[in-house]
C-alpha cells in the first residue's frame, strides 16, 4: 500500500490526514524555499535566534566540540544553512522524507556536522537526555502536531534533551489576532463550539486548503496556552516576544492590547534555575 494512501488508523501519533499528505509531497518540498523566499518571518526568526546562540570556542562544554543545535521540524534545512558555515553542529529532525532530501542536497561538504533524522515530533526517541545546547521549532511547526497530549509529549522530549539552561525557541501564530481578520470572528466561534461538541477537536484547530492539499491542519495557540504547556513540561523559565502582524518585526514591550495585536509570538524557554 503506498504511504500516501495510508489509512487513518495507521497515521502516526499527532499527524492528521492533511499533515500526512503534506509530508509525503515531493512537490511541496521541492518548491518550499522559493514559495517562502519573500516571507518576512523567515528573516525575522533567523535574526531572533541569533540572540540566543551558544558561543563557539574550542573548549565548549569541556569537550572541544562545537555546540549542537536541534532544528525540530526542520523542513528544507534553512537553520542548518544559516549555522553550519559558522561552525555549529546541526541535528535536523522532520517527518518528511522529501524535505530531508532537500537538507542533504543543501548541506554539501558540511554533512559531517549535519545529522539528519526522520522522525515524528510526537515520538522523539532519537533525542538523548541533556545532549543539546539549543533547540528550535520555528514557523509554527509545533502547531502541526494534532492534540495537546501529543504536543506535550514533544515538549517533554525537548526539555529532557536540553542541557541545563539551554534555550528552546519556538514560534506560534496568535489565535486571537483572528478577531481583526476577515472571517476571523466566525472561525473563532466555530472552533470553540467544535471543541465543546467533539472530543477530538480543540479550540484553535484549523483545517484549510493549502498548496493543492484540501485539508491542511494547524493548531493556532493563544499566548497563555503555550505558557501553560511549556510549564506543564517542566520549563521553569519562559519568556515571550510578540511579533508584528506583518511578521517583519517584534512589537514593542508594553504594546496594548498585546494578545489581540500580535500576529504571533516567539517563546524562549529553559529548564534551569
Amino acid at each position: 500500500m503506498p504511504l500516501s494512501h495510508r489509512p487513518h488508523w495507521r497515521l502516526p501519533s499527532g499527524v492528521s490526514r492533511g499533515t500526512w499528505d503534506y509530508v509525503q509531497s515531493k512537490q511541496i518540498a521541492a518548491d518550499y524555499d522559493d514559495y517562502f523566499s519573500s516571507d518576512p518571518l523567515m528573516q525575522l526568526d533567523m535574526a531572533f535566534l541569533e540572540r540566543y546562540l551558544p558561543s563557539i570556542d574550542s573548549e565548549h562544554d569541556g569537550t572541544g566540540r562545537a555546540p549542537i543545535v536541534a532544528d525540530l521540524g526542520c523542513g528544507t534545512g534553512r537553520v542548518a544553512r544559516h549555522l553550519l558555515p559558522r561552525g555549529y553542529r546541526l541535528l535536523n529532525v522532520d517527518l518528511s522524507k522529501p524535505m530531508l532530501q532537500q537538507v542533504r542536497s543543501h548541506s554539501g561538504g558540511l554533512s559531517d556536522s549535519c545529522a539528519i533524522v526522520q522522525a515524528n515530533l510526537a515520538e522523539l526517541a532519537a533525542l538523548r537526555p541533556a545532549s543539546l545546547d539549543m533547540a528550535v521549532c520555528l514557523f509554527s511547526s509545533l502547531g502541526m502536531i494534532r492534540g495537546r497530549t501529543n504536543r506535550l509529549r514533544f515538549l517533554d522530549s525537548v526539555r529532557t534533551s536540553l542541557k541545563r539552561d539551554a534555550p528552546f525557541i519556538v514560534h506560534i501564530h496568535n489565535r486571537f489576532r483572528s478577531w481583526s481578520d476577515p472571517g476571523g470572528p466566525a472561525w473563532l466561534l466555530s472552533s470553540k463550539l467544535k471543541s465543546l461538541l467533539k472530543k477530538d477537536c480543540e479550540f484553535g484547530d484549523r483545517v484549510y486548503a493549502y498548496r493543492g492539499l484540501p485539508a491542511m491542519f494547524l493548531h493556532i495557540f493563544s499566548r497563555r496556552e503555550l505558557v501553560r504547556d511549556l510549564s506543564h513540561s517542566g520549563f521553569s523559565r519562559i519568556d515571550w516576544f510578540p511579533i508584528h502582524a506583518a511578521a517583519n518585526a517584534l512589537l514593542p514591550a508594553g504594546c496594548w492590547p498585546m494578545d489581540l495585536r500580535a500576529g504571533g509570538f516567539f517563546f524562549v524557554a529553559s529548564s534551569g534555575g
